[in-house]
């Protein structure tokens, strides 16, 4: 009997001190084995990551003068957790009745922001002081909820610099899933949409900051100094092409139209102005816009949002005849003087006749007089002479028929068709050469953008030498320098001078100026839904070109008296400036070119 007890007691001392050992295994475990992570979640448990973003770089003009910063605001925010299943909680409560707002409609509104991933629910953005106070005063009856201090883009010119400067907007899904290199985009971030904003997005972008803050269990605040675990970098600053007194000249000279004007330098290719209208404020796609505002934008016929200077195609009408007048010259199928066969009102090919657009017709003219008076029925003679690809390749030596611009990567291509593009269209046999009477007189379906037409301006003024535009001056966009032309520069020469007198005394004379020589050429763009496109492209000073300058007008008719004139006062302003100087210190000077003579 007394050996059982021994024996139970023996059983009952081992199992204490299997259980004894086991407690101190545990112990010695996670006080020395696992402390580090168990000090960790201890820390998790009293201090919060916070995410501090970065002021995003400002953009400005080519002197300096800022058109983009950042406007510093504050926002009222609440965790996740303060919305469960549409059900607002305590805090939610209180402050939807403190601050009467909608009930409905935000919690809906911050619905949104949970299905969308985010963190934190800004429940009052850019709030009042009269708030912020109201939620500091009674943070004890508000856990979880902080006024939170975050950089908002301003836009000092919004709508003169809307299509150029473009806008940021928030990370969605879409920008997470296609936006290569960036990882630590979250959703409800900030991310450039449209123009200099979106090109430049890794130069902009700065890098968040991220900080611990201590709070209590009611997750409020309760350390003295954050500890740093990232700093913030903030984003670099970028400087536009764009002068911002020349925009604002290019935007009056337009006033209410529709269509849009490029200037540009013809020794660097940078853009000085280009203005589309209708235009739109940048601002208001930094804030909460109504379902209502943003109905009425989408919804406008005259689309505000169309950046027509590198997104709208037109046919370029007759300013396209310098092309034609060079592939033939380039071939030797016509001299600078030829006489064709006289201009009746017309031309008579197949079935059909091609009128001039003077039905009373031209007469005689030689090859200048007929760029001149912009005599289609003779341009009509010179596509005849040669062969859709021949006039295709003079038009593409220019750089027609693909984007041009740096930072548009929705800008078009345009269209310059081939035959293996008709081809394609119509069938091997589908069409005929009298294709060729519309594509040299820049109508059928050859497509152009206004910087295109800019471009191709600047080319001739400076045999070619001029770079592709460019929109940002900044390292990372550097000068695109052209292939030569294939034209000889006798021929060049002459299509300026033929320009030169179509200002003087042809189509173009509304541009003409006193106190210097404009170089030009007026196009009116067939439009088979209304009223005809009005063109009109130049360079000036005629002898020593400094700029090149497009403009269309939409639905309004004749270029020679309605787009002209706007170029006209452009290039008066730019003469009579301060801007001009700043930008060619020494005019005389400025066009030291290989092999260019004077006009």
């Amino acid at each position: 009997m007394e050996q059982q007890h021994y024996l139970r007691q023996r059983i009952y001392l081992f199992v204490l001190v299997v259980l004894f050992l086991i407690l101190v295994g545990n112990l010695f475990y996670m006080m020395v084995l696992k402390h580090g992570f168990y000090e960790e979640q201890a820390l998790e448990n009293r201090q919060v990551r916070f995410r501090v973003t970065a002021p995003r770089g400002r953009i400005t003009d080519r002197h300096g003068s800022i058109v983009a910063d950042n406007l510093y605001i504050a926002d009222i925010t609440l965790p996740g957790s303060a919305l469960r299943d549409s059900v607002p909680g305590e805090a939610l409560e209180r402050l939807l009745g403190w601050f009467q707002l909608p009930r409905q409609q935000t919690i809906e509104r911050l619905q949104v922001q949970k299905q969308r991933g985010r963190r934190r629910l800004v429940l009052v953005p850019n709030a009042s002081m009269a708030r912020i106070s109201a939620v500091q005063e009674r943070s004890r009856q508000l856990p979880g909820v902080r006024v939170e201090s975050r950089p908002r883009r301003r836009y000092l010119y919004g709508a003169l610099l809307a299509h150029i400067v473009g806008y940021v907007g928030e990370v969605g899904q879409a920008d997470l899933d296609t936006t290569e290199g960036h990882t630590d985009y979250r959703l409800g971030d900030q991310i450039g949409k449209q123009g200099a904003e979106a090109a430049l997005e890794r130069h902009l972008r700065g890098t968040d900051g991220v900080k611990l803050e201590e709070v209590d269990a009611s997750n409020r605040v309760v350390g003295q100094r954050p500890l740093w675990l990232t700093e913030i970098v903030p984003g670099q600053d970028a400087a536009l092409t764009i002068s911002l007194p020349l925009q604002k000249m290019m935007d009056e000279a337009i006033g209410q139209e529709i269509g849009c004007g490029v200037a540009m330098d013809v020794r660097t290719g940078d853009v000085l102005a280009a203005c589309s209208k209708p235009t739109f404020d940048s601002n208001l796609m930094t804030v909460s816009i109504s379902p209502q505002q943003w109905n009425l934008l989408i919804n406008d016929p005259a689309k505000p949002f169309f950046n027509r200077i590198v997104q709208a195609t037109y046919p370029p009408g007759s300013i396209y005849k310098s092309v034609t007048s060079l592939a033939v010259l380039n071939l030797g199928l016509v001299g600078m003087d030829s006489v064709l066969e006289p201009c009746l009102g017309g031309l008579e090919f197949g079935d059909r006749t091609f009128h001039c657009w003077k039905r009373t017709g031209h007469g005689t003219l030689n090859h200048t007089d007929a760029m001149v008076n912009s005599c289609d029925t003779y341009y009509y003679q010179l596509g005849l002479s040669m062969d859709i690809d021949q006039l295709a390749e003079a038009a593409r030596a220019f750089g027609l028929g693909r984007p041009c611009s740096d930072i548009f990567p929705s800008e078009a291509a345009g269209n310059i068709p081939d035959s293996p593009w008709y081809d394609r269209r119509f069938g091997p046999r589908g069409w005929t050469r009298g294709v060729l009477l519309n594509n040299a007189i820049g109508q059928g379906e050859i497509l152009v953008t206004p910087l295109q037409m800019a471009l191709l301006t600047a080319r001739i003024a400076t045999s070619g030498e001029t770079p592709n535009p460019r929109f940002v001056k900044d390292p990372a966009f550097d000068l695109v320098q052209p292939e030569p032309l294939p034209f000889a520069e006798r021929h060049l020469q002459w299509c300026r001078d033929a320009l030169l007198q179509t200002v003087e005394r042809g189509t173009g004379r509304a541009a003409k100026q006193d106190s210097f020589t404009v170089a030009g050429k007026t196009g009116t763009a067939q439009n088979p839904h209304g009223e005809d496109h009005a063109w009109f492209v130049c360079f000036a000073p005629a002898e020593n070109p400094e700029v090149a300058v497009a403009v269309i007008l939409e639905n309004a008719g004749s270029g020679s008296t309605q787009a002209a004139p706007i170029a006209g006062r452009w290039l008066e302003g730019w003469f009579g400036s301060e801007e001009r100087r700043l930008i060619i210190p020494d005019p005389e000077k400025s066009r030291a070119l290989p092999g260019r003579e004077a006009s």
